[in-house]
């Protein structure tokens, strides 16, 4: 297989609407409850979504090539899983290196 960089680029650019508010979520959950628990939070859907996108990628390439409703449900699972990468990216790494760091949960 051939990685599609135009493809996944457009497609992470477009999945930051999403991030965004999701990054918004994890940082609340962050902040209020538990750096555990946001990882926690953020890690769940990264696998479901994972395991889902193999799986609508699998039946897109064994799909006619007339149709087109594997490719968007494929695609439609890819914008979620570039969601799913990036607003942990935004949200948790840093706060998880202080903590590590010193023991201290920045303020």
């Amino acid at each position: 297989q051939r990685i599609r960089w135009g493809y996944n680029i457009g497609l992470a650019l477009l999945s930051l609407t999403l991030a965004g508010p999701w990054s918004a979520v994890l940082a609340s959950v962050r902040d209020e409850e538990s750096l555990i628990g946001a990882w926690v939070m953020a890690i769940i859907p990264l696998v479901v979504l994972g395991f889902v996108d193999n799986a609508r990628r699998a039946e897109a390439a064994g799909a006619d090539p007339d149709l087109w409703a594997p490719k968007w449900r494929a695609a439609a699972v890819r914008f979620l899983l570039w969601a799913a990468v990036i607003a942990p990216a935004l949200t948790l790494p840093i706060t998880t290196l202080v903590y590590a760091l010193t023991g201290v949960m920045p303020a």
